[in-house]
């Protein structure tokens, strides 16, 4: 008998997640033509030819996909929809720089950090990142737990994903500024 996960930590998880990919998806199109530089750099780790008409194409599914992904996550109950989703494109992304890294040539922009900085290399740190958003993404795949929900509780859960988007922009600010803070106390 199983009592699922506590719906406050799955309505966090959506709004964490909801805000996450609509955050990528706004990023991406803001310069489609960055992004689609980004896109053809990792095309190429894969051993594809440069080619500015797949990877527009590729940057275009890229977007509409995490936008249906932020629509899948902020409705409910959409659990499993939104959690194949999610985590089919953190794995690709995942993959991507994964490759990218092994083969030497993982682009100086990875084109996921949306938090008001550019230039962020591919690195393992934003590997395991998204392998910890797949972790986040598989709370919503139980069924929650069968229990009223008071206003303080749907206030907490939003609080919660509020604070875990938060605490998710601030990591990327510090991982896209890592290289520049270990210059300076060299």
């Amino acid at each position: 008998m199983s009592l699922g996960i506590d719906p406050v930590v799955q309505i966090a998880a959506r709004v964490l997640l909801t805000l996450l990919f609509l955050g990528t998806a706004v990023h991406k199109m803001r310069d489609l033509r960055t992004t689609s530089a980004i896109a053809s750099r990792y095309l190429q780790g894969f051993g594809l030819p440069r080619s500015p008409v797949l990877a527009a194409f590729v940057t275009a599914v890229l977007i509409a996909a995490e936008l249906v992904a932020a629509a899948l996550c902020a409705a409910y109950p959409s659990g499993t929809a939104a959690v194949g989703l999610v985590t089919a494109l953190l794995g690709v992304y995942a993959l991507g720089m994964s490759v990218s890294i092994a083969r030497g040539i993982a682009p100086e922009d990875c084109g996921c950090s949306w938090g008001g900085t550019a230039g962020q290399p591919a690195g393992w740190g934003l590997v395991l990142r998204n392998l910890v958003l797949i972790a986040v993404a598989l709370l919503l795949v139980p069924e929650a737990a069968a229990r009223p929900l008071e206003f303080a509780d749907l206030a907490g859960a939003f609080s919660l994903g509020l604070f875990a988007i938060a605490m998710y922009a601030t990591a990327d600010v510090l991982m896209a500024n890592h290289g520049l803070l270990r210059e300076g106390t060299s």
